[in-house]
């Protein structure tokens, strides 16, 4: 029989591995474990699995206040706000002093046409954390939505200058950049967003139907009829591009109700085109 000195310590060597693995396991098996994996998925637009992680982080720790606020930012995605708003009661109940929970109460406000109370929510989490990026990019959309251009620009290009590889804030001000009209700076802010590095594929597709549409709003009255060499060409350059904008953003596969919309308004444009300079024969 063998007893040499390192078949004895073959047996202790084991069971270190073995509880190392054991530790592994159950930190994988933990609430933020699972959480970070939602988010991930969320940021894929795997919406399933997004809430399946989220559930599990939360079944793990029902007061888990990112997981809990990021089901409920799925459930909005999902189009379930009576969903979203029972998540982010949760969240909020589990932590009233997470701006993050508020912001999602407020998201939930503003879907049911609350904007007076979306307001309120937000101011209430800048009390806590007047840096807040999410919180203050919310009030930007509700400046937006409520039409106010100059704050909403305000705040995106504020945000912009501090985290400017956040796409979504470029979204944001290129929204409210098209609103203006300002076209080139629209098309600007969204080429920076495209080139961003792990961006939510949300937030691409949504890059890229803007795209299309600020090229189709661009391109009003840029047709003379006394020119039409001269006016055309580079007309149908802008069409195209928004074509294959609307293409890029099919081909993410994130389902954008308003793309159809977006698409219809690029061959109306080409049809108007053609009604002003008829091509020639």
């Amino acid at each position: 029989m063998d007893v040499s000195p390192d078949r004895v310590a073959a047996p202790k060597f084991s069971l270190k591995v073995l509880w190392v693995c054991v530790g592994l396991v159950c930190t994988g098996c933990s609430a933020d474990h699972h959480s970070a994996k939602g988010k991930a998925a969320q940021e894929a637009h795997d919406l399933a699995g997004a809430e399946g992680h989220y559930r599990d982080a939360i079944a793990r720790d029902p007061a888990h206040t990112e997981a809990l606020a990021g089901l409920g930012w799925v459930y909005l995605l999902a189009g379930q706000t009576d969903a979203a708003a029972g998540s982010f009661f949760q969240c909020v109940a589990s932590d009233p002093r997470s701006p993050e929970c508020l912001r999602g109460s407020a998201a939930v406000a503003s879907v049911k046409g609350q904007p007076a109370e979306a307001r309120r929510l937000l101011n209430e989490a800048l009390t806590l954390d007047s840096h807040h990026s999410g919180v203050l990019s919310s009030l930007a959309l509700l400046d937006l939505a409520g039409g106010d251009l100059e704050a909403a620009i305000r705040r995106y290009q504020q945000l912009v200058e501090r985290e400017p590889d956040r796409a979504e804030f470029r979204l944001g001000l290129a929204e409210a950049k098209l609103r203006a009209k300002a076209y080139d700076e629209a098309l600007a802010q969204i080429e920076v967003g495209l080139a961003a590095e792990r961006s939510p594929k949300r937030t691409r597709a949504m890059l890229l139907q803007t795209q299309a549409r600020t090229l189709v709003s661009a391109t009003a009255n840029r047709v003379n009829p006394d020119d039409c060499a001269g006016t055309t060409d580079a007309v149908s350059v802008w069409l195209d591009a928004a074509d294959e904008a609307v293409s890029q953003a099919e081909a993410t596969g994130v389902s954008l109700p308003d793309l159809r919309v977006v698409k219809r308004r690029v061959r109306n444009q080409r049809i108007r085109v053609a009604e002003v300079c008829p091509p020639s024969k």
